[in-house]
């Protein structure tokens, strides 16, 4: 039973230790004071308190079974006879209890809560549902279910597993939150590769048909946006057929004149039926394709 049980907790540390790192990893989730580009350095500084609880578990556990199995001390002055059968077994279980215990005391003095530094709030976790306010600081300031649900879950973690197990919940986070960085510097990679293609192979040969430079709509843009002039400003008044009107009124601002004088040579030798056309084709890119091909969003 007492094994079955094990194996029940162990499953369910591991899977929610598998939903954590996913969710961390993908930037969902960062520990207090940090940014999304904590290194696993700092990963295992936020960790250490556990390592260091589950160190001091596994200590107080040996003082104890030391005492335990030595005649005339206490808690058992009688000692305790090793050679009985099944009393392996019988200490393993009593520790896993006994170190539980001794995790959840430690946890609720330190606050050192395994989900909790990794800014993951679980079920039942909302200020809606406090269930009392201590206001002495640390576990019992605004305790929820969520509170008891994440103490006893790393209680369980540190007092079953010890620093072994500890150290492979820490290692997990640190290799998924490495790996699913490395998985994402691939897919952006990709990503880049196949805009680089779209706006080379399909949106600058249609630029070209309407006889619009990909150099001089690149310098135009970012002298608008060095300037401070809209870029959508222009965009509006080529879909309606009024950029003449617009640059007349650029070129009467000495402070945006220069903008006024980009955007003429942009649009030399571009037929007025031809720029109404221009807006559609830029819709085609994303805000980040713009800012990154053409240096404006």
């Amino acid at each position: 039973m007492i094994r079955k049980s094990l194996w029940i907790v162990l499953g369910v540390m591991v899977l929610l230790a598998i939903t954590t790192t996913v969710a961390w990893a993908s930037g969902d989730l960062v520990p207090p004071g940090q940014d999304e580009s904590v290194t696993s350095d700092v990963l295992w500084v936020t960790m250490a308190p556990l390592v260091a609880i589950a160190t001091f578990t596994e200590r107080v556990l040996e003082v104890f079974w030391g005492r335990w199995e030595k005649a005339a001390l206490w808690p058992n002055v009688k000692g305790a006879d090793k050679s009985v059968p099944n009393y392996g077994l019988w200490k393993q279980g009593r520790s896993h209890w006994l170190g539980t215990l001794v995790a959840i005391i430690a946890i609720g003095l330190t606050n050192v809560r395994l989900f909790h530094l990794l800014g993951f709030d679980v079920l039942f976790s909302s200020p809606n549902l406090v269930l009392f306010d201590a206001n002495i600081g640390g576990i019992f300031d605004a305790f929820t279910v969520g509170t008891l649900i994440d103490w006893l879950l790393t209680a369980g973690i540190v007092g079953w597993g010890g620093t072994e197990l500890t150290h492979s919940v820490i290692e997990g986070l640190v290799k998924g939150r490495g790996l699913w960085g490395e998985m994402k510097e691939v897919n952006a990679g990709r990503k880049s590769i196949v805009d680089a293609k779209f706006f080379n192979d399909y949106v600058t040969p249609m630029l070209e048909e309407r006889g619009v430079s990909v150099a001089s709509l690149r310098l135009a843009v970012q002298t608008m946006d060095n300037l401070g002039v809209p870029v959508n400003e222009l965009v509006g008044s080529m879909s309606i057929g009024k950029v003449d009107d617009y640059l007349d009124k650029l070129a009467a601002d000495p402070a945006k004149a220069e903008a006024a004088q980009a955007l003429r040579t942009f649009l030399e030798g571009v037929p007025p039926e031809k720029q109404m056309e221009i807006p559609n084709v830029l819709n085609l890119l994303t805000p980040e394709q713009r800012q990154r091909f053409l240096g404006t969003s």
